[in-house]
């Protein structure tokens, strides 16, 4: 499950229920560096075609610690509900759960409302007395689990505390880190294959089944994507991810809301709020959303050699044409024309 996807099952205003974070009190520091980052880049969010929000997202491994990170914020503003939210999460190599922080501010009628949820997890064994008692529930031919994910999570919700205790199945996942995890797979990300799962919706935080069906390959945006159909916590999308888990966009047909990954920071934010604060606070820094396919292709089309006179329409573009967000490949060739000799006076 991606931040985009996240965007259409929770928010008021036909988004999706993007929240975030203010609670800066709650998010603890941890070091940045050594982390090799897989993804950062930035979303607009668009509903109806109208520019509401953005969300900023960084995916990181520590080669280190074997750890993967994904840390995300969210920001619509008061035609998607004035809304933020935040994430910070983290998993071991093998994308089992280990902790993770969920924020989320709501205003509405100038009224604030507050939800941080704060969960740690720790696979344990089950002795023979735990798995006989399990084993009672189960069909006669399944075999009672060995090991169980304990989760432990405190919700503060305006100021109500809440703590849960949850024993979950072994394999167990956090919904941000659904596409590493397929690219993690046997079959990895491929058409015509499907993967059926548990995830941990974590503004709930509760496990929910899902699946996701990879359909086709297809381009998006100019750029050639798998087009894969997600069904997670009652909400159906469509997303499109490249062979390395790049995000580039995400669409929920029945509300006509659309996450796009953009080349520069200001397109996603535009007139809406960046909190510099927050993000240092929650980043480390205010990402700069270049580590992205969409970044890398805008960087090379401005590095790409041209010779021929600009705004000539005989062997370039016309003027003001600015780069193409559409093309047929990813695939950038250098157009090299020789100019025409100069006309000799009479």
């Amino acid at each position: 499950m991606t931040v985009n996807q996240k965007i259409y099952g929770r928010l008021k205003v036909k988004l999706f229920s993007a929240k975030l974070l203010l609670s800066l009190v709650f998010i603890t520091s941890n070091s940045f560096a050594a982390r090799d980052v897989l993804f950062e880049g930035y979303h607009k969010v668009l509903s109806g075609k109208q520019h509401v929000g953005y969300t900023i997202s960084r995916y990181e491994f520590d080669s280190t610690t074997k750890k993967f990170y994904a840390t995300i914020f969210v920001k619509l503003g008061a035609l998607a509900g004035n809304m933020m939210e935040s994430i910070r999460a983290e998993s071991d190599q093998n994308l089992s759960p280990i902790s993770y922080e969920y924020t989320t501010l709501v205003t509405e009628n100038n009224k604030p409302s507050t939800k941080n949820i704060q969960a740690t997890f720790k696979l344990t064994k089950l002795s023979k007395k735990e798995q006989d008692a399990i084993k009672k529930k189960l069909k006669k031919d399944e075999k009672p689990p060995t090991e169980l994910l304990k989760m432990t999570a405190m919700v503060n919700e305006n100021g109500k505390k809440t703590k849960i205790i949850d024993d979950l199945p072994k394999g167990t996942f956090l919904s941000y880190f659904l596409v590493y995890l397929m690219l993690k797979s046997k079959t990895g990300i491929q058409t015509d294959s499907k993967y059926e799962y548990q995830a941990i919706a974590e503004e709930k935080p509760k496990l929910v089944d899902g699946v996701a069906i990879v359909r086709t390959e297809e381009d998006y945006m100019g750029i050639k994507s798998y087009k894969i159909e997600n069904q997670f916590n009652n909400q159906k999308f469509i997303s499109y991810v490249t062979d390395k888990g790049h995000v580039i966009g995400v669409v929920n047909p029945s509300q006509s809301v659309e996450t796009q990954l953009v080349a520069k920071p200001a397109e996603a934010t535009g007139d809406f709020n960046v909190p510099a604060t927050v993000l240092k606070t929650l980043f480390g820094d205010v990402p700069l959303g270049v580590e992205n396919i969409v970044s890398a292709k805008l960087h090379q089309e401005a590095m790409k050699p041209v010779t021929e006179p600009a705004g000539s329409k005989q062997y370039g573009a016309p003027p003001g044409t600015g780069i193409q967000t559409k093309v047929p490949t990813q695939t950038i060739e250098q157009i090299e024309k020789p100019l025409p000799p100069p006309k000799k006076d009479k």
